[in-house]
């Protein structure tokens, strides 16, 4: 079983026929803002990130598509 079986499994919602292995660089989403932002890393061996523009510590990281995907940002 590969990945791309797995994509097109119903119960995923969203049937992909292609998928893209170049997902884009790593980028920062901020859940209070609803973009994607900038980060700050108080503490470079922990895994908080705060945004740059609203100071939130709500942000989740990811790929660039993966996070536009996630969270249907219009890019």
């Amino acid at each position: 079983m590969s990945y791309s079986d797995l994509i097109n499994v119903d119960d995923f919602g969203e049937k992909r026929e292609n998928f893209n292995e170049d997902r884009g660089e790593v980028s920062f989403y901020c859940k209070e803002c609803k973009k994607l932002v900038t980060v700050t890393r108080p503490n470079p061996k922990g895994y908080t990130f705060v945004c740059e523009v609203c100071k939130s510590k709500d942000v989740v990281i990811g790929t660039k598509e993966g996070l536009i995907t996630n969270y249907k940002i219009k890019a």
